[in-house]
C-alpha cells in the first residue's frame, strides 16, 4: 500500500463480522454503511479480501470500461467454480473469457429465445392451474420451477418425461445448497480444489451425480446426426469451434450448460417473485397492467407477437429490476492501479459497482424506494445507471432471455389470474446464496380465474 492514498472510510470491526453481517442482513448492512461512510467505502468481507464499494454514477461508467486486463471479474467470482466450473464464463478473465463468451454468445440470441415461448407461457398455465383452489402459496417456489424447466428444455432441448424429471430433481437438490444464506462461508470453509471428491459433503455429492446425468445425455446427443438433435444451447456447443479450429470438450460444455442452468435459473426465478410482491402490492400499477393486457390480448392468451407491444409490462419488469434488484454488487479485482473517482486503486483491491446503491441514487432516480414503473416509460436510463445485469464486457449473456421470459410468464399469469397478498405479509431481502430474494417466498392466492380463451 506504500505510495499509495489510504482507502476509502468503512466498518471497522472484524472481517469475519462483517462478512456475517452482510451474509444476514445484505441490503440494510450496505445502506447503513453508505449513510455512515459516504458514496465511496470499503468492506473487509473474511475470505474476499478488501471490497470497495463505488455508487456514483461515472464511477461505476469508468469500471465498465476499464481495462478487462486490470479488471478481473472471474477471479473475483471464483467461489462460484464450485457450482458452475473452471472453465464457465463467470470465472474467467481476459482471452480465456472472450473465447467462452464468443461460443456462447449466439445461442442466447434473440431468434433462440423466442422459440421457447410456448414453453414459457405452457409452465406459467401450468402454475396457474395449481395455484388456482390453492389456500396461499409461495411464489419463489413456483417461479423456479418454472425457469427451471423452461432452461432445461432450452439447454439441453429436453421434454417431459422421466429423464426430464429427474434432471429437474437433482439440479433443484443442487441448488438447494447454493441458496444457503451461508453458502459463501461454506465455500470459503470446503473449497471446490480440496473437497470435490469428498463423500460426506451433500454439495459435491450431488454435484457428481448432475455430472454424471449431464455427461451421459452429451454421449447420446453426439451419437445422433446434427439434424436430429432439438434445438438447443447443447446443439450449437457440440458443433462450436474457436478460432483457432478446435472444439469444445465435454467439461466445457458441461461449465457452459451448468453456468446457464444456474444463473439463467435463480436469478430469474427470484426476480419474478419480487415482481409478483411489487405488483400486487400496488394497486395503481396492477390496474394499469390489466388495462394493457384487455387492451393487447383481449380475453385470451397472449401471443408471441404481443409480447413486444406490452410497453407498461415491460416497464413494471425494468422497475421491479431496479427496485429488488437480485445481485446488490458487482466485482472487479485489481491487477494493477486503476484510478476512479479521484483515487488512484493498488493491486488486489476489489472494486464493487453497487447495483444496489446505484439504484436507490436520488439524483438518477426520484423517490428511488418507491415503486414507479412510470419513470420507464419516461426516459432512457444509461447503460451505467439501470445495470440489474452488470455492465461492460461482463453484462450478463442471459439479460435478453431473461427479461423476456419475465414477460411472458407475468403476461400469461395476469391475463389468466386475479391474484391478492396475504394482509399484513412482508417480504424482506434475505440471502439466498449470492442472490437476494423475498423472506417469505412471496405469499399469495388467486382471488379468481379470469374469463378467457384458451
Amino acid at each position: 500500500m506504500h505510495g499509495h492514498p489510504e482507502l476509502p472510510p468503512g466498518p471497522s470491526y472484524s472481517p469475519a463480522n462483517q462478512l456475517l453481517r452482510y451474509s444476514f442482513r445484505p441490503l440494510e448492512f450496505l445502506q447503513e454503511c453508505a449513510a455512515r461512510f459516504g458514496e465511496t467505502f470499503t468492506l473487509r468481507l473474511a475470505g474476499f479480501g478488501t471490497l470497495v464499494q463505488l455508487t456514483r454514477p461515472e464511477d461505476v461508467r469508468d469500471v465498465f470500461k476499464g481495462d478487462p486486463k486490470i479488471l478481473h471479474a472471474g477471479e473475483g467470482n471464483a467461489l462460484l467454480s464450485s457450482v458452475v466450473g473452471a472453465s464457465s464464463v463467470l470465472v474467467l478473465d481476459e482471452k480465456p473469457h472472450l473465447r467462452q463468451r464468443k461460443a456462447l454468445l449466439s445461442s442466447l440470441k434473440g431468434d433462440r429465445m423466442r422459440t421457447f415461448f410456448d414453453a414459457m407461457q405452457n409452465e406459467a398455465l401450468a402454475i396457474a392451474d395449481h395455484w388456482s383452489g390453492a389456500r396461499f402459496v409461495r411464489a419463489d417456489k413456483a417461479m423456479q420451477a418454472i425457469t427451471l424447466r423452461v432452461i432445461l428444455r432450452a439447454s439441453l432441448g429436453l421434454q417431459p418425461g422421466p429423464e426430464f424429471d429427474r434432471m429437474q430433481n437433482t439440479m433443484s437438490r443442487l441448488l438447494m445448497h447454493v441458496r444457503h444464506p451461508l453458502a459463501l462461508v461454506m465455500w470459503n470453509l470446503f473449497p471446490l480444489d480440496r473437497y470435490e471428491n469428498s463423500r460426506v459433503l451433500p454439495f459435491y455429492r450431488m454435484r457428481r451425480k448432475f455430472d454424471s446425468m449431464l455427461f451421459e445425455n452429451f454421449a447420446r446427443q453426439r451419437a445422433i446426426a446434427a439434424d436430429e438433435r432439438p434445438e438447443c444451447l447443447l446443439k450449437d456447443l457440440i458443433v462450436a469451434t474457436y478460432d483457432d479450429g478446435s472444439t469444445m470438450s465435454d467439461n466445457e460444455i458441461r461449465d457452459a450448460i451448468v453456468t446457464v442452468l444456474a444463473a439463467g435459473h435463480d436469478t430469474t426465478a427470484l426476480a419474478l417473485a419480487w415482481a409478483l410482491e411489487l405488483i400486487l402490492t400496488h394497486p395503481d400499477v396492477l390496474e394499469l397492467l390489466e388495462a394493457e393486457l384487455d387492451e393487447i390480448v383481449g380475453v385470451s392468451l397472449p401471443r408471441i407477437e404481443q409480447i413486444p407491444l406490452l410497453k407498461y409490462l415491460d416497464a413494471v419488469v425494468r422497475e421491479s429490476l431496479r427496485v429488488r434488484n437480485v445481485i446488490p454488487f458487482i466485482v472487479r479485482v485489481l491487477k494493477a492501479d486503476f484510478s476512479v473517482g479521484g483515487i488512484t486503486y493498488p493491486s488486489n483491491i476489489v472494486l464493487c459497482p453497487s447495483i444496489h446503491l446505484l439504484h436507490m441514487r436520488e439524483d438518477i432516480y426520484p423517490d428511488p424506494y418507491q415503486f414507479h414503473p412510470e419513470r420507464f416509460l419516461q426516459r432512457k436510463f444509461a447503460a451505467h445507471e439501470w445495470v440489474p445485469f452488470g455492465g461492460g464486457n461482463r453484462a450478463c449473456l442471459g439479460q435478453t432471455f431473461a427479461i423476456y421470459e419475465m414477460k411472458v410468464v407475468l403476461a400469461t399469469l395476469f391475463s389468466t389470474l386475479r391474484m391478492e397478498r396475504k394482509v399484513g405479509s412482508i417480504s424482506r431481502p434475505v440471502r439466498r446464496g449470492i442472490s437476494i430474494g423475498p423472506s417469505d417466498g412471496t405469499q399469495l392466492r388467486v382471488v379468481e380465474r379470469r374469463n378467457i380463451k384458451l
